[in-house]
């Protein structure tokens, strides 16, 4: 019994989990990603990558421990699901129940997005921010941004946005509505994801959805199932004369 309760002591858990954390930045793979070739948005985005990290200030504060997909490990989502068992299971799931993934106008669906992120009250353990809560919240468009979502018909049930960056493209507010995770609705979204960066962006080389240290455990295991793996990154600036030699 004291046994048990010590195995259950968060002090205990927190301590194995610091060491676990130290193993896995020693052990994992190093990989350069060009991240700016040279707009305005990406070199803010380069430096906002490259600010020194808030506890760790002797590197960037999205170096060690990047989560990242590799795309050019597999030619299709097929060839990408093919080594998930988990995964795969999931999104069989939601496409057997008539889910479909799109894209879509986030100012013509505030409504539907609003819904989502108050479906439940908290996640991953934490209350919701009060960006995702605000009915008002404005939701950024571009040229290098792209909403995701998955629907029900004709109602939107999960989403994300994708922002792209030199190499990279980025997963953020990656949200599903409360009523409809247990349908497989998530790893429905993500198998999409890849499935239309390969299409519409094929010269991407990875998928970058946040850190591994830090993230709950619930989420490092979400993101583990869908293969995403922890790095240590160098964030770079593609050369001027390869940035010129292709505007010729």
């Amino acid at each position: 019994m004291a046994a048990q309760r010590h195995e259950q002591d968060p002090r205990v858990r927190r301590v194995r989990r610091l060491v676990g954390d130290l193993r896995t930045a020693a052990t994992m793979p190093r990989v350069a990603i060009v991240l700016s070739r040279g707009a305005a948005e990406e070199e803010e985005i380069l430096r906002s990558f490259r600010r020194p990290h808030p506890r760790y200030r002797v590197v960037g504060r999205n170096a060690v421990g990047a989560a990242l997909l590799p795309l050019d490990d597999f030619a299709d989502v097929d060839e990408y699901l093919a080594g998930l068992r988990y995964a795969r299971r999931r999104v069989r799931r939601a496409a057997r129940l008539g889910y479909t993934v799109g894209t879509f106008d986030p100012r013509e669906r505030r409504g539907e997005l609003l819904a989502i992120n108050t479906s439940l009250p908290e996640r991953q353990g934490r209350p919701m921010d009060a960006g995702y809560v605000d009915a008002e919240a404005e939701y950024p468009t571009g040229p290098d941004l792209d909403y995701l979502g998955v629907f029900r018909g004709e109602a939107l049930v999960a989403y994300t946005m994708i922002g792209y960056a030199g190499d990279l493209a980025t997963l953020s507010r990656i949200m599903g509505h409360g009523d409809y995770l247990a349908d497989g609705t998530m790893f429905f979204l993500t198998a999409g994801v890849v499935e239309h960066v390969k299409r519409v962006r094929p010269q991407t080389r990875y998928l970058f959805y946040d850190m591994f240290f830090g993230a709950a455990d619930g989420l490092r295991e979400f993101k583990a199932h869908l293969g995403f793996r922890p790095y240590f990154v160098r964030w770079k600036r593609e050369p001027r004369a390869a940035v010129l030699g292709a505007q010729t």
